[in-house]
């Protein structure tokens, strides 16, 4: 079992938290990897405890393997990803018993220092039943992203979901970034260049990232992108947002990013760009394509 690819999913103990397990027990069937609960406390406890303490009286942590630890969270559950070679975290963003849009800080801790991507899940989806059907991938247009966004393409395609990659034009232009691809000019007329336009986007995207049996939706949005993302997101019904992230927290860095999750009622999928650590970006899922 040490050797198979992991799934790390860290429960506090409060019933808010296991709103993770579905979507981990999802992705490990996508990725054919494991899952393996983490408690970290004030005191270790033992298998019949912690599994009492964990579940909360539901059934949803039956046969899942269960580890505590004693420590500060953030601190354990970040040593556990690199003793474990965790492929992906999936959290809650915060386990308030009511709504609320902040991020707790055990959660941003693991954000800014995991070695793999990280799954923030909002503890209002409760531990029904979660799908992969549709993917929302905000894009900028620039090369750093494509590349970031490997892991999600490949996730969709093993998923059978629906790709919605969604480009958000902003008012101060386009990226700096060498090879960013522009927005089209007639933004509010679409009909002038809009398929011109969303075909080369599509092609310069399968040029980092290939596309292969991925059912792939291009659309252009214009507007604040953080508020963007969050609306198609509600009205095309996503189960999942993609998110690249250049790895800085620091204020004024990822305040697109942190809006997405503060609000998101979906979970959010970050992985960090090659920009800043290479091998953050590595959800090194296990590709079972369908024959073409």
């Amino acid at each position: 079992m040490m050797n198979e690819p992991v799934i790390l999913v860290p429960l506090d103990g409060s019933a808010q938290a296991l709103a993770a397990v579905p979507v981990a027990k999802v992705l490990s069937q996508i990725g054919h990897m494991s899952v393996r609960g983490l408690h970290v406390s004030d005191q270790k406890l033992g298998e019949v405890e912690l599994r009492d303490c964990l579940a909360h009286g539901t059934p949803i942590l039956d046969g899942l393997p269960l580890e505590s630890r004693t420590g500060v969270p953030a601190a354990e559950i970040l040593r556990a990803v690199h003793e474990l070679n965790s492929r992906l975290v999936v959290m809650c963003r915060h386990s308030r018993p009511q709504r609320a849009e902040l991020l707790g800080r055990t959660a941003t801790d693991v954000i800014r220092e995991a070695s793999c991507p990280v799954v923030l899940v909002p503890p209002e989806r409760g531990t029904g039943v979660w799908r992969l059907q549709h993917v929302l991938v905000p894009h900028d247009g620039t090369p750093t992203t494509s590349a970031a966004l490997i892991p999600a393409i490949d996730l969709a395609s093993q998923a059978e979901a629906e790709l919605h990659v969604a480009h958000v034009a902003q008012a101060k232009g386009t990226p700096e970034e060498p090879g960013a691809f522009t927005t089209p000019r007639y933004i509010d007329q679409p009909q002038h260049d809009w398929p011109s336009w969303s075909n080369e986007f599509a092609k310069r995207i399968a040029s980092l990232c290939p596309l292969n049996h991925v059912r792939v939706r291009v659309s252009l949005a214009r507007g604040e992108p953080a508020m963007e993302i969050l609306r198609l997101s509600e009205t095309q019904s996503t189960d999942l947002i993609v998110l690249a992230w250049r790895g800085r927290w620091d204020v004024p860095h990822a305040h697109i990013l942190k809006k997405v999750l503060r609000s998101a009622s979906c979970p959010v999928l970050i992985l960090r760009t090659s920009e800043t650590e290479p091998e953050t970006a590595n959800l090194e899922l296990t590709s079972v394509r369908r024959p073409g």
